[in-house]
């Protein structure tokens, strides 16, 4: 390393027990360095007995040496600053006030000790940027969290280089293209039978299969460098913004990123936690579903408070030893909650909170971190790579073997008196043996797949390509064909299969019911019919009624960010869709049409689904509620509480003496205070006993659902003079300056002298529930008839998420009830491996758990051999979308940590656009293996036809030349892989079942063909090659060198009209399989080579290139092809005999895999393999993880894995 860039690098050397670990990094901040350094080294070596830094900067170096002993205690802790910041964690991961006591000794006033902070004043710094001196950010460090680096076109080309089989290829062509020099400079020039000079072209192979090199190569790159680009423009900062901060007993507006722990931050409806804090003054609800997955609001309440709460519910419930956040008593009294997690929202309230951790150390910032690992190779590039391998290694065993023989034979002609090589002086026979070498090296040649990386890539490119205009944004090209394996689908509930938005999906106003929840309209109307279509419905005075009480009994207010255009943008399902709208819709993200509480907010936004409340005019008709809704003012309201579950709000109607309040809330709660009931015509009915049990039993429907019930009344006070009325206050002889009604008598108390008749009226009971995403039953119903499971991860309760499975097709109505199916996260969790491995199979519903959960169930599900997808929106999503084999990520709604994790953005944030990712992922891999089959058929044949005719022949020569190895090369190779690795998803193929991670590259159907067509191919070459003579020229017992070059010419011929057809019949390849009945394999879809034939124009354009340039080759090729003139009947047979391969390869798709395994021998063929192949090298080297030992094995894998040289 040059010592003059050193400034550049910190160079960190860690002596632990003889042990010693060197860290490089580059830093732009040195802030960012240290961070990333220590949670490195952290992660490393827990116990450091000394550290050394060599740095030209001493400041940082010293900055680093403190950061690092004190975090991981080699020095004592700073006697200012007595908290490490993982201490500090434990108070967030999970939400502790068990951890605060034991922190804080349980007094607040230590809080704000320990921080060296002030409730009031905040902390005590300088006022400029020069914090990054202090000791508190020294320890601490900022709320910075290190930007991800995209890749250069450059980095990622230089990473392609180092797959290996690039290096594979590339070492081939650098061989051939150096023989092909020595050839055109060193060797004798070469005449044919007619006297002309044969070009020496053999060096064109060497740049043909670089050129393929750089093809696949730059190809790859663009594709990846593109998404690249994407990706980050998705992920484009959007996060920095101002916030009020408390400092200096000063309040000041300072960036996020400047926001040091001990700051005392102020928060209001509609932030964004910027890091973890503990609410140490005012009230708010708090929407944490990006960060815990819990779609239910959570309330917040001050420190102070929260402790007193505490430690009384400790002392009612001494026994419980788990009470903590997120835990009930006995009783069934949560424990309060004061501490807020950096990410989540703020839905409603306002209050003050002191900062806890930040940056990297918070629970956002780790989360973030944590994506920063090597990801595992794909099951298609652990089978390609030893494809790869297997070929080279059985190329190589040819060439050694051809090689040995024809050496033999020229020291035999060399060293034996009278040989034919006796005579020769040293540079002929010199010339001679390099001639062995090169037809020796020719068989590697033929045998590397430089064709294979191109497929590949063609493949993978041309459906992420299609799945871009479908709205799917592939980041790793890769996981396209890696979802065409998946078995197993982990998806998150809310935001995936839930549109996160809390909506009314249900209920009955009057008596007419709706449904909006149900998307194929096949049962009842919708609210917006109910409410529209009249004298058929609802009156429209119930639909005032309603709608006065939604609108004036709220503290939800309209989005200013909001458009009503954005409804269909973020509506999910738009099919193929305007690529630049989606990067818009996604760069914006998901924006609400109101602020406040999620049932509030649900109430309003059916207000403007079906009663026809127009976006903008919220606030207006809360002012001019006389022109609106015929009131004259509003007298009181009564907020929402927690202890009573409902709100109200009390109006005096227009021109009279009535005063009605409007109220909503729990539905048990109201609907039992109520005596009557509005019927949809607006006449009012007595609540009697038939009518009790109908609420009843429709609030037990939605709780059955998993609907949160709530009812919404009226009650109108008649004659009333003024408000309140002296029966309704709270204490009469006070009731000068008392001028409010209490909550509890107005819902309850009947007026005696009005009959009753001013008692609560039920207008209707709705059901308040995150909705399903439209598509996602069918989405769900087409995943398990392709084989695919579907497994939900919730933080809700069983009960919820049972009732939500059960609706998205999860669980079916007769395995409802089954205990296997569903199953809470802290049971899973204290599982044994081989108990995870026993109920997995039925394994469902994972209620209530935690991301470590999930994280376990995809680790698990890998282990097992699963190839496992996983998807999610949230920030807690993240640790098993970056372990899954393929992560898939919301682009609107999900967060910008969900989408760094992932392999696949849905940009439509549609669910199911993961069928339309099996779909592609599965045509990806067919159309791979087809094009595998056609290459090793063609390979096969080449191999044994060169190694056959060069030992048969005495110049030691093959019947095809370098030139016509090249156009063969051509073919098999890139025309080849644009043909098969274009076809578009056939009808039929999300009916067939996946493969999964240990099903080989080659299975018994393909060897079947393989083996089959390279037999075929075979007997005709060589029964043409070597009775050739006596077929065409019978009466000839000598042929002459034109005759013989006419004969290699058919054989030549021949062999290129074979691959053709042979093209052809690699267009089916597994859809037989499974099937046993030779009768039953008889069928269009197995036998019909010609199906859907004419959808792929890049095949029918490839077939016409290749035989029209065959027909130009056989014609005009001459010298440099060595083809002399074919006759007619050389034509008919070499036509003729290529189309024999649609007839057999008909007969080898008739046959049943398991007769071609009972008559293939096995044992002999497993005994080669594993010596010629080097096989048992490898057992040496790997064992199967404990997973899959305890798995089954069943029959067919047994042969495919023993049977496949090439898995």
């Amino acid at each position: 390393m040059d010592p003059h860039s050193w400034h550049y690098y910190i160079y960190i050397c860690i002596y632990k027990r003889n042990n010693f670990y060197i860290c490089t990094y580059y830093y732009p901040s040195i802030g960012i360095l240290t961070d990333q350094v220590c949670d490195i080294v952290g992660r490393k070596v827990r116990e450091i007995d000394s550290i050394r830094i060599m740095t030209i900067n001493n400041e940082h170096g010293s900055l680093l040496v403190r950061r690092l002993t004190h975090r991981y205690g080699t020095v004592q802790k700073s006697d200012e600053f007595p908290l490490t910041t993982e201490q500090l964690n434990e108070l967030h991961s999970p939400k502790s006030l068990k951890m605060f006591n034991k922190l804080f000794q349980g007094k607040e006033e230590n809080l704000y000790k320990f921080l060296r902070t002030d409730k009031t004043k905040g902390i005590t710094i300088p006022d400029d940027k020069s914090y990054t001196k202090e000791e508190r950010y020294m320890i601490y460090s900022d709320n910075r969290i290190p930007e991800r680096v995209g890749k250069t076109f450059l980095q990622l080309v230089w990473e392609a280089l180092h797959d290996k089989t690039m290096i594979l290829l590339t070492g081939a062509a650098i061989v051939s293209f150096l023989l092909g020099l020595y050839e055109l400079i060193y060797q004798p020039p070469q005449y044919d039978p007619e006297g002309n000079p044969i070009r020496q072209v053999d060096w064109i192979e060497g740049i043909a299969i670089m050129t393929a090199v750089v093809v696949v190569v730059f190809v790859g790159a663009l594709n990846d460098y593109q998404k690249e680009l994407q990706f980050a423009r998705l992920n484009k900062k959007k996060e920095d913004r101002d916030i009020i901060v408390i400092r200096n007993g000063n309040e000041i507006l300072i960036s996020i990123h400047d926001i040091l722990v001990g700051d005392i931050i102020n928060l209001q409806t509609g932030d964004v936690v910027p890091a973890d804090s503990i609410l140490i003054s005012g009230t708010c609800e708090a929407d944490e579903s990006s960060m815990t997955g819990e779609s239910d609001t959570i309330k917040k309440i001050d420190l102070t408070t929260s402790l007193k709460l505490y430690e009384e519910l400790k002392q009612r419930d001494p026994q419980n030893t788990t009470l903590d956040i997120g835990y009930s008593t006995k009783d069934g009294d949560k424990v309060p909650d004061c501490i807020l997690i950096s990410g989540s929202k703020l839905l409603s309230g306002l209050g003050k909170a002191v900062v806890t951790a930040v940056g990297t150390n918070s629970i956002y910032g780790s989360t973030m971190m944590s994506l920063k690992v090597e990801p595992d190779p794909t099951p298609l590039q652990e089978r390609l790579s030893q494809l790869a391998d297997s070929i080279s290694v059985y190329g190589c065993v040819a060439a050694m073997i051809l090689f040995l023989v024809l050496f033999f034979r020229f020291l035999v002609y060399t060293m034996v008196p009278g040989g034919r090589f006796h005579d020769l002086d040293p540079a002929q026979k010199g010339s001679k043996f390099m001639n062995i070498f090169i037809t020796a090296v020719t068989i590697i040649v033929v045998a590397v797949p430089e064709g294979l990386p191109l497929a590949v890539t063609l493949a993978l490119a041309f459906a992420t390509t299609r799945m871009t205009k479908d709205g799917n944004l592939v980041r790793n090209l890769r996981a396209c064909e890696t979802m065409g394996s998946a078995t197993a689908v982990c998806s998150d509930k809310t935001g995936t299969l839930t549109e996160n938005i809390m909506s009314i999906v249900r209920g009955v106003f009057g008596d007419s019911h709706f449904d909006d929840g149900d998307y194929d309209r096949t049962t009842q109307q919708t609210s917006h019919d109910i409410f529209n279509k009249q004298g058929q419905y609802c009156s429209k005075e119930l639909k005032n009624v309603v709608l006065s009480n939604i609108v004036l009994n709220s503290t939800a207010f309209e989005n200013k960010d909001y458009s009503p255009e954005h409804d269909d943008e973020q509506s999910g399902n738009q099919g193929t869709v305007d690529h630049e709208d989606l990067m818009t819709s996604i760069e914006r993200g998901r924006i609400e049409a109101y602020i406040g509480s999620k049932t509030e907010t649900a109430l309003l936004n059916m207000s403007r689904k079906a009663l026809g409340m127009q976006f903008g005019n919220l606030q207006e008709m809360r002012t001019k509620t006389n022109e609106f809704f015929q009131i004259e003012k509003i007298v009181q309201v009564i907020p929402f509480e927690s202890s009573r579950k409902w709100a109200g709000v009390v109006v005096k109607l227009q021109g009279s003496d009535t005063y009605r309040f409007f109220v909503k809330g729990a539905a048990e709660i109201v609907s039992n205070s109520c005596r009557y009931k509005t019927l949809s015509n607006n006449n009012t009915v007595e609540l009697n006993d038939g009518l009790l049990t109908d609420i009843k039993e429709e609030i037990n429907k939605l709780a059955v659902d998993a609907l949160r019930a709530i009812s919404l009344a009226h009650r109108d006070f008649l004659n009333c003079k003024s408000w309140p009325p002296k029966e309704f206050l709270n204490n009469t002889e006070d009731n000068e300056e008392n001028v409010e009604a209490s909550p509890e008598l107005l819902l309850g108390k009947v007026l005696k002298e009005n009959n009753g008749k001013d008692s609560m009226t039920l207008d209707g009971i709705v059901g308040i529930q995150d909705p399903l995403r439209k598509g996602v039953r069918d989405s769900v119903l087409q995943c398990q008839r392709a084989g695919v499971t579907i497994r939900m991860v919730t933080g809700d309760n069983i009960t919820t998420a049972r009732a939500i499975a059960r609706n998205c097709n999860i669980l079916t109505p007769e395995n409802f009830a089954e205990s296997g199916r569903a199953m809470e996260g802290p049971q899973f969790r204290k599982l044994t491996k081989e108990e995870r491995i026993e109920i997995l199979p039925n394994l469902r519903v994972l209620a209530r758990s935690s991301p470590e959960d999930k994280r376990i169930l995809v680790e698990t599900l890998k282990g097992m051999g699963n190839v496992v997808a996983a998807t999610g929106d949230g920030t807690n999503d993240a640790p098993a979308l970056k372990l899954a084999d393929v992560g898939f990520s919301m682009g609107i709604s999900g967060t910008e940590v969900a989408r760094e994790a992932s392999d696949i953005i849905l940009m439509t944030d549609d669910f199911s656009a993961i069928v339309d990712a099996i779909k592609w992922g599965r045509c990806v891999s067919i159309s791979i293996k087809k094009f595998i089959q056609f290459q090793l058929i063609v390979n096969v044949t080449a191999v044994i036809l060169t190694f056959v005719s060069s030992v048969a022949s005495e110049d030691e020569t093959s019947v095809l030349t370098a030139v016509q190895l090249l156009w063969v090369n051509l073919i098999m190779d890139t025309l080849a892989a644009l043909a098969l690795a274009t076809d578009k998803p056939d009808p039929s193929i999300m009916e067939r079942k996946p493969r999964g991670r240990s099903t080989p590259l080659i299975t018994p159907s393909t060897w079947k063909m393989i083996l089959g067509q390279a037999t075929l191919q075979l007997v005709i070459t060589f029964i043409l090659h070597f009775g050739g003579q006596k077929i065409f020229f019978p009466n000839d017992k000598t042929i002459t060198g034109f005759q013989q070059q006419q004969l290699n010419a058919m054989t030549f011929n021949t062999f290129v009209w074979l691959q053709f057809f042979t093209l052809i019949v690699s267009r089916k390849l597994d859809e037989g399989d499974g099937i046993t009945s030779w009768r039953e394999r008889m069928t269009k879809i197995n036998l019909d080579f010609f199906q859907d034939l004419f959808r792929n124009y890049y095949f029918l354009t490839v077939m016409a290139l290749i035989g029209s340039c065959q027909v130009l080759i056989m014609f005009y090729g001459g010298a440099p092809f060595s083809i002399a003139p074919q006759t007619p009947a050389m034509w008919k047979t070499a036509v003729l005999c290529g189309t024999l391969s649609l007839p057999i390869g008909i007969l080898i798709r008739i046959i049943p895999d398991e007769v071609a395994m009972t008559i293939f021998p096995r044992r002999l063929f497993d005994k080669l393999n594993y010596y010629v192949s080097f096989e048992f090298l490898r057992h040496k080297q790997g064992t199967p993880s404990d997973e899959e030992s305890l798995l089954p094995e069943t029959d067919e894998e047994a042969f495919s894995s023993s049977a496949s040289a090439f898995y």
